[in-house]
């Protein structure tokens, strides 16, 4: 899955995570994991982070406002531009965290110096600071012993073998690699989950930084919401709400000049024809339909929502109905449906119909000018 033990994540959660993944693919593990942690990093814990914790940790107080930019500009619809300002984030904390004579250090020896430090730290709490052989403070040793051992060692596998990899090493699915993202080599970084994994990692590192020095600051108890983490999470619930309706209306102006809305790296448009196809094809296909006295049966619309199909059946008489996202849809695929449609439809109004369903027989039109008709048992009635 591409990631590290989590702080802030109740265990019975992790685990169901865990024996869910346990025998999938990487593509399959990464999937459930992005709809787990989904309901984990939510937008309100993600508000705290960046209002609570992360202005605790001095290596992070020059990001803090980036994050908050980046996180109220993710729920307006620009996801790829604010996963891009957060991943040199990382690798600008982790500076930060080390003092100015290790500045010159490779990027790995600045992650291994780092975790190195609060490690060991957290070994000599883990034995109440009293004196024992220094086989007994090793990572080999705790890394099964002691929970906060446990974490940032995964974290630095995280950090070193995903993260920080080469171009030409890295293997992953997620596609959340600094590399990548700084040289190019890949536009696949920009899947929406990453911001959310971008969230938690740059917090994290202010709990390294707290065990580096330590000195306290971001705690390992997550805190409950105050009021300024409260306005910030309302803030992107509203930018969220408002996005919707701005999508709605340019959906709306596309529509009318017979052209879908132009794709962003991480919203396709798919999710919201689905949605807009789904409903006006039970509104104004199945239910004058079934009014008409047919029993509908209703697919699912295609990977790319440009049309659904229905079919209605009445004794033995069978009729296939087929809706268009939009009349503007190439000639192909109004041929391809006439072989197994008798009527083809679309939504709003005709837009140089007999261009695009040139050489087509069965009848073409808008659905809201579309009388289905009765039923055989209703005409024999």
């Amino acid at each position: 899955m591409e990631w590290f033990c989590p702080l802030w994540v109740p265990n019975g959660k992790l685990q169901k995570l865990l024996r869910e993944t346990e025998a999938c693919s990487k593509e399959r593990a990464v999937e459930l994991f992005d709809y787990h942690t989904s309901t984990i990093y939510t937008l309100a814990f993600q508000a705290v982070c960046i209002e609570q914790l992360m202005p605790q940790a001095r290596s992070l107080r020059d990001f803090c406002s980036l994050t908050r930019e980046a996180y109220l500009a993710f729920y307006s619809g620009y996801g790829a531009s604010s996963i891009a300002a957060l991943i040199p984030a990382i690798e600008g904390s982790l500076t930060k965290i080390l003092s100015e004579a290790h500045a010159g250090l490779s990027v790995s020896d600045k992650v291994n110096r780092a975790l190195d430090r609060a490690i060991g730290c957290a070994a000599r709490i883990h034995f109440d600071r009293m004196w024992v052989p220094e086989e007994y403070l090793t990572v080999e040793y705790l890394f099964g012993q002691d929970e906060r051992v446990f974490v940032f060692e995964t974290f630095r596998r995280w950090l070193l073998g995903s993260f920080f990899r080469k171009t030409g090493e890295y293997d992953g699915v997620t596609w959340l690699n600094r590399h990548l993202f700084a040289h190019g080599a890949s536009s696949s970084w920009q899947q929406a989950a990453n911001f959310r994994r971008l969230v938690v990692v740059i917090t994290t590192l202010g709990v390294i930084e707290s065990w580096y020095n330590e000195a306290g600051g971001v705690p390992l108890f997550f805190p409950e919401m105050n009021e300024d983490s409260t306005l910030l999470w309302q803030k992107a619930l509203f930018n969220a709400e408002a996005q919707g309706i701005l999508k709605e209306i340019a959906e709306q102006r596309y529509h009318e000049h017979g052209r879908l809305v132009p794709e962003l790296p991480t919203d396709d448009g798919v999710l919201l024809r689905k949605a807009i196809l789904s409903k006006d094809c039970i509104d104004d296909l199945v239910r004058p339909l079934r009014d008409a006295g047919w029993s509908v049966e209703v697919e699912e619309p295609d990977e790319r929502a440009l049309y659904v199909t229905v079919v209605a059946t009445d004794d033995r008489e069978r009729l296939g109905v087929a809706l268009l996202y939009s009349c503007a849809t190439t000639n192909e695929l109004y041929r391809e449906l006439a072989e197994t449609c008798a009527v083809i439809l679309y939504r709003g109004a005709p837009y140089h119909q007999e261009q695009y369903a040139h050489g087509v027989q069965v009848h073409v039109g808008p659905v809201a000018a579309w009388q289905p008709p009765l039923a055989p048992r209703l005409r024999r009635a």
